[in-house]
């Protein structure tokens, strides 16, 4: 049998990066399948080989973005790359430092994330493609946004939407890049500015007929109402959230669940809230979402339980994992509700938790340094 160019297979293979970046599943279940076969067939190479498992790990980061599968392939994926013995170098070392950082952002592992982000970096001159350079830029314009380094975050997504705006079929990504330009407002505190690029995201998400993405917009808006204490508003977008979900965006419902109760505490409708928390716990349990019934306990923990131990627990566990925006929101939320009761030393313990965890945002685990 006559072998397989390896120049052939690595044309097919960016072809199937280039559906996987669109989040264009059938095209890029289509292409994996065909580069599958001719590998099998293909003249010894080995870092083509390496190439075509970087690109099965990204195709299952695309689907877990998609929909968390929370399974072991991409772990095993990981594994199989790092055992391969093979010396990276140029492309290869920043896809592979590029791919991993996306895997720890999926693990919540953000400043692991950032840490491979700044390891592709040294290697992004080496990027011709303007759509890799957006991919880039989003990717880390996200983590930052998520430690709370607005300024960067800021700096990086508004590179990726100025590339993803000349391109037409990657609607979903402009849609993504417009809700870290908003969430970045909302910490600005400019929520007049976030709320437009909101309703710009829903149009788009609306164009395309994405319902998880519409699902989507609806939680950032009511983030963005919740954070200005319009709880009445904020508690009708996430109500309208929940009545966009279907089977294929099931892993949104906990969010939902979680900002709903949260909104109702906040604006003292705890029943509502309960309710609300049982389905949203018993949501994370059939997702398997770990991440999200441990904050569904910890508002039950805030609101409910009040026990002194329960609420030490749950901001450890938060510091574990370096998730100091949630202890400074939590923090700030028990300070607020302790302010009801006239308990001042409470309210000052908990103010003090609060401003440390701004602290160490503010430090970012200097995330800047080499």
């Amino acid at each position: 049998m006559e072998k397989v160019l390896s120049s052939h297979v690595g044309v097919k293979i960016n072809e199937w990066y280039k559906m996987i970046r669109q989040f264009s599943v059938p095209d890029a279940e289509i292409l994996k399948a065909e580069v599958e076969w001719e590998i099998d067939r293909m003249e010894e190479d080995q870092d083509l080989l390496i190439y075509y498992q970087l690109m099965c790990f990204r195709h299952q980061l695309m689907l877990d973005y998609i929909k968390p599968s929370f399974d072991q392939s991409v772990s095993d994926l990981v594994d199989k790359i790092e055992n391969s013995n093979h010396q990276l170098s140029g492309m290869l070392q920043y896809y592979n430092a590029f791919f991993k950082g996306m895997y720890e952002f999926s693990k919540k592992e953000y400043v692991q994330a950032i840490q491979y982000y700044k390891i592709a970096e040294r290697q992004l001159a080496l990027v011709v493609d303007e759509i890799e350079q957006a991919e880039f830029h989003f990717k880390v314009a996200e983590a930052y946004y998520i430690m709370k380094q607005t300024h960067v975050s800021m700096h990086h997504i508004i590179k990726a939407l100025e590339i993803y705006d000349r391109y037409d079929l990657y609607k979903v990504r402009k849609i993504q890049s417009l809700f870290v330009i908003a969430g970045n407002y909302d910490d600005f505190k400019r929520y007049e500015k976030s709320l437009p690029h909101l309703h710009k995201a829903l149009e788009l998400a609306e164009e395309i007929n994405d319902q998880r993405l519409i699902a989507k917009t609806y939680l950032n808006l009511g983030n963005t109402y919740d954070r200005q204490q319009d709880y009445s508003e904020a508690a009708s977008f996430y109500k309208k959230g929940l009545d966009k979900m279907s089977e294929n965006n099931e892993d949104i419902k906990p969010r939902l669940f979680f900002s709903l109760s949260w909104t109702l505490f906040k604006s003292d409708k705890t029943r509502e809230a309960l309710e609300n928390i049982a389905k949203g716990i018993k949501s994370a349990k059939a997702e398997n979402n770990l991440f999200y019934k441990t904050l569904l306990n910890s508002l039950k923990s805030i609101y409910v339980d009040e026990g002194i131990e329960n609420v030490r627990k749950m901001f450890k566990g938060l510091e574990e994992k370096k998730l100091y925006p949630y202890i400074e929101e939590f923090a700030i939320s028990l300070a607020n509700l302790y302010e009801k009761r006239n308990d001042s030393e409470r309210v000052a313990d908990y103010y003090r938790t609060a401003i440390k965890a701004q602290t160490e945002i503010q430090k970012g685990e200097c995330l800047y340094e080499y």
